[in-house]
């Protein structure tokens, strides 16, 4: 790995780019005194798992991929020595594919109850509004009646 040849302080400088939850994991490591080999490692799968949001599959190494398909559940230990790179690539892609897919149809439904919720309020409020009226009418009668009382 070309992570465990840089300084310490360059490493450091890498992990300031980290997503908070993963830098707050680092410290803890840090704390405990694990090896600038177990730090250089994180920041190499941090590495992959940055490739691989950004959909730069072709820019992973099979290392990085063979990590995130077992960190998704979707590689078991003895199938990641017997898949190409290419069946490694595609399987990735297909995954991250299918998530995305997901997310875009359960934003979808989170829109469209919101819009429900939006309309359900407005009949509500229209069915005060006309609530309203009919007593503010009511009170004007009744205090007619009671003037020409």
């Amino acid at each position: 790995m070309a992570f465990e040849v840089l300084p310490e302080r360059t490493l450091q400088a890498v992990f300031g780019t980290l997503h908070p939850k993963q830098h707050r994991i680092l410290e803890q490591q840090r704390r405990r005194k694990v090896s600038l080999h177990c730090l250089a490692d994180t920041l190499y799968y941090h590495q992959g798992a940055q490739l691989s949001r950004l959909g730069r599959w072709n820019d992973m190494t099979i290392l990085q991929m063979q990590h995130e398909l077992a960190k998704r559940g979707k590689l078991e230990e003895g199938e990641a020595t017997t898949l190409s790179e290419w069946k490694l690539r595609l399987l990735l892609v297909c995954l991250v594919t299918a998530e995305k897919e997901a997310w875009r149809k359960a934003a979808s439904a989170r829109l469209e109850k919101r819009t429900e919720n939006k309309k359900a309020w407005a009949a509500q409020l229209g069915a005060y509004d006309k609530i309203d009226k009919d007593l503010s009418e009511g009170a004007l009668v009744e205090a007619e009646q009671h003037a020409i009382c």
